[in-house]
């Protein structure tokens, strides 16, 4: 059945080509159903344009990608996926290792250690100096960290320069920008010659982004830019509201359209969150309007003595949301506005688990992945792919017991002096039995290649893959001994990823980079268990009842960040929810925790941002006492 639109909706998806349009959509006003709705009446058209959506997150393309019925004509993209296609499609357009390999969190982790130690620095201040790297590509900003000295630069940029050539990967967060390079220095690109990009989530774009949009633009591209400066929560990879607030300038004459009725938020919800976002004076937008008639809704701010306390007061919600308000544990969402090593969360686990309560645990993805017999299946599988992939090699080289750190480091040293990849150094070595290496070694090196090129030429890939499974043939060559094994967590991965995954036809490569993303967005969306993320991790979700844990003072806000992010980054969390919303706080805290954004761990007071709201705190162990009864 049709979905019913409203005259706003209706309004944008009346939006006539060629032409730019900006749609400030507030949260539940049904935005990514209006855009779809847009390209199925321009698709429909006699003659319809050629046209695109671009997504910030791969959670926001899926949501797109259900709603649409001409998938083959608009297939929904990030701007990362989009960057690499064109990239792809455009040999020598940008300066990066061939063939692409983009390394993922597990590999991300050994760049990072090994370039530490070669940089002479420590890990943390390694990271200083990625970080300052990134903001180049993000935000197109030559401002540099100023506790970084000029000699730590110079020899980290070599360093990396040497390494990442050495090793053969490119960063994700490079893309954009090697893309944004490729636009301003070649006009006969193949793939970008769009009539319009419709783009969602605008407002979580950076400054390198927005300029491949300006840039497409130039081409005669229309951008129908969609989403909510009040949602914008990712300075920290440099996007800003300014993006979205400034569009109608940045492109003039564009036409602008306003979603202001909610159709999700209760009132009383609805009501709460306009007060927190009011309250940033750089915004010049309408409240929000929930629908004539729309439900209350049940909303409370409570206080707790400890996190102790507070832990089994979130317990008592969860226990009475299942079993008087009869909500699936699905769609109960447990959120902080920061929880490194389950400081603020641990003990609401713990809680829930000693009462039998199933939680859904992110971090048991990243553990199928790096499981030391996961990753080297994984890593088999990137040298079936290419029998040349350094981060395969050096991954495998790592996993082997009898192999150490002085082998590898001679290998690297190699590749360096005769100018090659690490992957193409090892063959070379391999071809001398290692000559010069220390004996013990060498006969160890010398047992581990031969064994894994027997192994990869026992395997015979598949030729015709249009309609194949990719991780039941995984799991179907490991039961024949012919690749090595895996745990039972990887394998139900697999299972699952086949049971949504449409890009069979794209080879292994591209099934084994889409993996460990995709696990975690099935994770993070088919959970049968109480979900806990952090307030970032949230955005665009949609849930029956959030729980919003550790609404204390110099919590939400931390000290020392922006206040209108961090209120925005509070509208976020509170607008996830269709029917319950409780924010917790506790008078005192200990540990990390007591220590978190606190200089002197005593007496909390609740974050300053619910002040003179209409909810005000209440006991939480009274008010749940009163639902229980």
């Amino acid at each position: 059945m049709p979905v019913q639109l409203t005259n706003e909706q209706n309004a944008v998806v009346q939006h006539e080509l060629p032409g730019h349009a900006r749609v400030l959509a507030g949260p539940g006003t049904g935005k990514s159903t209006t855009a779809a709705a847009l390209a199925e009446r321009l698709l429909g058209l006699e003659e319809p344009p050629n046209l695109k959506f671009l997504t910030f997150t791969r959670a926001a393309t899926l949501e797109l990608d259900q709603k649409l019925e001409n998938h083959g004509k608009a297939k929904p993209a990030t701007v990362h996926s989009f960057s690499i296609a064109t990239l792809l499609r455009n040999p020598g357009s940008a300066q990066f290792p061939q063939p692409l390999r983009i390394p993922d969190e597990y590999e991300r982790n050994l760049i990072r250690t090994h370039l530490a130690r070669l940089v002479g620095v420590q890990v943390y201040r390694l990271d200083d100096l990625v970080r300052e790297m990134a903001a180049r590509w993000e935000s197109l900003d030559p401002a540099e960290t100023p506790h970084v000295t000029a000699e730590e630069r110079a020899r980290f940029i070599g360093s990396y320069t040497e390494h990442r050539r050495t090793f053969g990967y490119t960063l994700l967060d490079e893309l954009p920008d090697l893309f944004r390079c490729a636009l301003r220095d070649h006009q006969d690109l193949v793939g970008v010659n769009y009539d319009l990009l419709i783009v969602d989530e605008y407002q979580d774009l950076n400054a390198c982004e927005l300029e491949i949009l300006r840039r497409l633009a130039d081409r005669g591209t229309s951008i129908v830019a969609i989403g909510d400066d009040d949602q914008s929560i990712y300075s920290f990879r440099k996007a800003h509201a300014e993006g979205i607030r400034r569009f109608t300038n940045d492109y003039l004459g564009a036409k602008d359209y306003i979603l202001n009725i909610c159709l999700r938020l209760p009132s009383r919800i609805a009501h709460w969150a306009q007060h927190i976002i009011a309250g940033d004076r750089n915004r010049a937008k309408p409240p929000i309007q929930c629908l004539p008639g729309a439900r209350g809704g049940v909303a409370a701010l409570l206080n707790f003595p400890s996190e102790i306390t507070e832990a089994r007061g979130i317990a008592d919600l969860v226990t009475w949301l299942r079993d008087a308000r009869h909500i699936p544990l699905s769609e109960i969402l447990i959120l902080s506005r920061t929880d490194r090593a389950g400081t603020f969360t641990r003990k609401i686990v713990d809680e829930l688990r000693q009462r039998g309560i199933p939680v859904s645990d992110s971090e048991s993805i990243d553990s199928a992945f790096n499981s030391r017999q996961n990753r080297t299946l994984l890593a088999t599988m990137r040298l079936l792919v290419n029998r040349n992939d350094s981060l395969a090699w050096w991954t495998l080289l790592i996993l082997e017991d009898r192999i150490g750190d002085v082998f590898i480091s001679k290998i690297y040293q190699r590749s360096l002096a005769g100018g090659m990849t690490f992957g193409d150094a090892l063959h070379v070595e391999a071809i001398h039995d290692f000559n010069g290496f220390p004996r013990a070694s060498r006969q160890h090196g010398v047992a581990f290649y031969r064994r894994v090129v027997a192994l990869l030429e026992n395997v015979h890939m598949p030729v015709e893959f249009e309609t194949l499974k990719w991780g039941e043939w995984i799991a179907t060559e490991i039961a024949a001994g012919l690749l090595p094994g895996a745990g039972e967590d990887l394998l139900l991965l697999l299972r699952m990823i086949d049971e949504s995954y449409t890009e069979s036809a794209e080879g292994l490569e591209r099934f084994l980079s889409q993996l460990q993303p995709l696990s975690k967005d099935l994770a993070r969306a088919q959970s049968d268990g109480v979900r806990f993320m952090t307030m970032v991790g949230s955005k665009g979700l949609t849930v029956r009842a959030t729980i919003v844990v550790g609404v204390d003072n110099d919590l939400i806000p931390r000290p020392g960040q922006d206040i209108s992010e961090e209120r925005r980054l509070l509208y976020v969390a509170m607008t996830r929810s269709q029917e319950y919303l409780f924010l917790t706080w506790a008078n005192r805290r200990q540990g990390p925790a007591g220590r978190a954004g606190h200089a002197n761990p005593g007496r909390r007071t609740h974050s300053e941002l619910l002040n003179g709201g209409p909810i005000e705190s209440e006991d939480g162990q009274i008010f749940i006492r009163a639902l229980q009864r």
